[in-house]
């Protein structure tokens, strides 16, 4: 008999949601990984195979960051990650901190992770069955 967690990885594997897995954790520990200085100028915004994109908040932070690409990449290999590339664009305001407010909603990180996590799904159905399941659990979570 196999075991709740063997069960999960192998469902993870089979329905590709690995990479939403990986972003989530990432972006838990991300100012912890790349310091408080980078972490407010950037934001983990997607895996794609080995490589993470970063939502980066001006040009002169994106051309700062080329000389710390490598830094970055040896911090995050431990994911699976052997590539940074970058993108100007808007910080999200919420970084993932979870809310203990009692009628949680869901965030923009929230969203993004949910919709990661389940863009390989490939049946309708089953993928809005998964995003409520998810959206649930992530509200439970903050209460």
């Amino acid at each position: 008999m196999q075991s709740f967690q063997s069960l999960l990885k192998k469902f993870n594997k089979d329905f590709k949601l690995e990479d939403g897995v990986v972003i989530t954790a990432i972006r838990d520990k991300w100012t912890d990984l790349v310091g408080e200085t980078i972490a407010v100028h950037t934001f983990p915004d997607m895996i794609k195979g080995k490589e993470l994109t970063l939502i980066v908040d001006s040009p002169q932070w994106r051309h700062h960051l080329d000389f710390l690409k490598k830094d970055i990449c040896e911090k995050i290999e431990r994911y699976g990650i052997h590539e940074v590339k970058f993108r100007i664009g808007k910080i999200p305001e919420s970084r993932g901190k979870l809310s203990k407010t009692v009628e949680a909603k869901l965030t923009e990180d929230d969203l993004r992770y949910i919709e990661n996590t389940i863009k390989n799904v490939k049946d309708e159905e089953l993928k809005a069955t998964f995003r409520k399941l998810i959206a649930h659990g992530l509200t439970k979570r903050k209460k």
